[in-house]
């Protein structure tokens, strides 16, 4: 069969039988999917335009574009940049310090040895924890208070 370039409707017929018998050239089938990408053609060549349609979708390859995201990873970064920027801007001058007697006190070494003059202060005043501990091997104070507790049950 001779190949045209336009093709009427008996011919289309033909090259359409050719396509279903498996006779078709790439050319044949390249011209019959363009006669069939026309608008307005009648009801009985429906079906092929569906076929040829759809082999047409599977042939075009998604395009994948990546401009988008670099625009969006762009932006993050520059965000990110301008965050830290901030907060090393607004960021205080952290030192070591404690407040003693309404005095604030930034040498570590006179914080630690204040702190551990207090220490030895309370411990060397008070007994109150050795007293205590005293007092739970009492017997008599642990029957006293268990004689308390156990009278506020019957009032219950």
């Amino acid at each position: 069969m001779k190949i045209k370039h336009k093709i009427n409707f008996s011919d289309a017929d033909q090259l359409i039988e050719r396509y279903y018998e498996g006779l078709t050239s790439i050319d044949e089938e390249k011209q019959l999917q363009k006669f069939l990408s026309k608008p307005n053609l009648p009801e009985r060549f429906e079906t092929e335009k569906a076929i040829f349609g759809y082999f047409d979708n599977k042939k075009q390859k998604k395009h994948f574009n990546i401009l988008p995201y670099i625009r969006w990873a762009s932006v993050a970064v520059i965000i990110g940049f301008v965050m830290v920027g901030v907060q090393m801007l607004t960021a205080e001058n952290r030192t070591d310090y404690a407040y003693i007697d309404g005095v604030k006190i930034t040498n570590v070494r006179e914080v630690k040895s204040q702190a551990l003059a207090s220490l030895s202060d309370i411990s060397s005043k008070n007994n109150e924890v050795e007293d205590g501990l005293k007092n739970l091997n009492d017997k008599n104070l642990i029957e006293q208070q268990l004689d308390v507790f156990s009278g506020l049950q019957e009032y219950k």
